[in-house]
């Protein structure tokens, strides 16, 4: 089992390299495309660069399970070792993204304070502070906002391997109206008020845990998929 862990690992990490290479390039022309702009044009600008990264997870992790799963299954790899070594990917290709945006944001920081730059500032998951004090306060949950997105769109994508893309498209809009009346409620407006004004180790806990159960959740699927998905 831990052969094919460390197989699959190797793997993910050789065919993941050139998809995060080039949305980090991306981001990084934007965010200095969005500079530029906000020296030269606007009076003040608001540059979210967790945001892109959460869409690029969600995405990624429905990638992820669409192109890996068949290749495993195919080579005879238990769909046990297939899962866990799944998850420990999203452990560490999150990780590797964190740092990422941590090290552009403190780079950014620096940059508009050496140039004077006070009307361009970064959004972060707790407040819009480029201090360095709310830099690292951010992490934990930015951590756990990534690993919640890679998890709901590797659900996503075994949905979609499983029952096609039609089944998919079914469930994710049972799932969305779900959503969109439960926002109606009033009661659970005001738990996703209390949820927003948590604590930044209070809300870490709660988005992983929304993290793991969309990974446990994925085992019920993966445990009976085939090699090939459903069309």
């Amino acid at each position: 089992m831990m052969k094919q862990i460390q197989a699959l690992l190797y793997f993910f990490a050789v065919d993941s390299k050139r998809t995060v290479a080039i949305f980090c390039s991306i981001l990084l022309l934007c965010i200095t495309a969005l500079t530029v702009l906000g020296v030269t044009v606007a009076d003040i600008m608001y540059i979210a660069i967790s945001a892109p990264a959460y869409i690029f997870m969600i995405i990624f992790g429905f990638r992820t399970i669409q192109e890996s799963l068949p290749f495993a299954i195919k080579r005879g790899i238990t769909r046990k070792s297939y899962h866990t070594a799944v998850g420990i990917f999203i452990l560490l290709i999150n990780l590797v993204m964190l740092a990422f945006l941590a090290g552009v944001q403190l780079i950014l920081d620096a940059v508009y304070q050496i140039a004077n730059v006070t009307n361009i500032h970064i959004i972060r998951p707790i407040g819009a502070s480029t201090e360095l004090k709310s830099i690292f306060y951010s992490l934990p949950l930015d951590y756990a906002l990534l690993l919640s997105f890679f998890a709901a769109g590797l659900l996503l994508g075994i949905i979609a391997y499983k029952f096609g893309f039609l089944g998919g498209a079914v469930l994710g809009g049972i799932a969305l109206i779900g959503i969109t009346v439960s926002l109606t409620i009033q009661g659970l407006t005001d738990v996703i008020t209390w949820i927003l004004d948590l604590a930044v180790l209070p809300a870490f806990g709660l988005v992983f845990a929304v993290a793991l159960v969309c990974y446990v959740i994925s085992w019920i699927f993966i445990r009976t998929s085939n090699s090939q998905p459903t069309s």
